[in-house]
């Protein structure tokens, strides 16, 4: 009886130990990601570029790009497929291209001439990788999900952004961390000052969180 009392009171402080490092694994997580969404904060702002932060919900991995070119929000929510998956932006972007050349080739001679001016051309993003912000496969943990401005409803599935701009501001945004135990870490950026609080629990969207500094929502184009 002493060895199985022995015996017990060991699996018993392993299985804590497990517990343990999931629930440090998530916290670390967490709290990794909100160092990154700071540095891409500060880093647009000093560099004068655009900058995306990649939120892979489906490959529970997340990574920097970066644009040259000039990128703007509108005020319309971006169409979604529903059920929280988040929009195909590549395919969309794919799409829209080879749209745009099959009309060139269609048109010819007075009618190219005649037709408005093409419409400028949007902000290609490329991947960004630094020692500070390489490409991170989350362990122990995963993304849950994430809610900004421009979306109807929070994304679980698919690729999801959260754009910095150089002039200083981010998006607002939620964004919840999971591990294993069903332990979660919520994390709140604030668009003006790009600080991300990192907040033990699964907290709830705020009353206020649908309108932006002027009363308004907006969308990235």
């Amino acid at each position: 009886m002493i060895v199985l009392v022995i015996v017990g009171v060991a699996m018993g402080a392993t299985l804590m130990s497990f517990s343990s490092a999931d629930r440090s694994s998530a916290r670390s997580n967490a709290g990794r990601l909100g160092a990154s969404i700071r540095y891409l904060y500060d880093r647009a702002i000093t560099t004068g570029k655009y900058y995306r932060l990649v939120l892979d919900l489906s490959g529970n991995k997340y990574w920097a790009e970066r644009a040259d070119e000039r990128f703007y929000l509108v005020r319309d929510k971006e169409e979604s497929p529903g059920r929280g998956r988040a929009p195909d932006e590549e395919a969309k972007e794919k799409k829209r291209r080879e749209e745009e050349e099959s009309k060139k080739q269609q048109l010819s001679g007075l009618a190219k001439t005649l037709q408005p001016p093409p419409e400028p051309r949007r902000a290609r993003f490329t991947a960004f990788e630094d020692a500070t912000i390489p490409k991170v496969d989350l362990k122990g943990a995963r993304l849950r999900d994430i809610y900004t401005l421009r979306q109807p409803e929070p994304y679980t599935e698919g690729k999801a952004y959260l754009y910095f701009f150089p002039d200083g501001h981010t998006e607002r945004a939620m964004i919840h961390v999971e591990d294993t135990s069903g332990d979660v870490y919520t994390l709140l950026v604030q668009p003006l000052t790009g600080r991300c609080e990192v907040k033990s629990g699964d907290l709830p969207v705020p009353r206020d969180f649908e309108n932006d500094d002027e009363g308004q929502a907006v969308v990235p184009r």
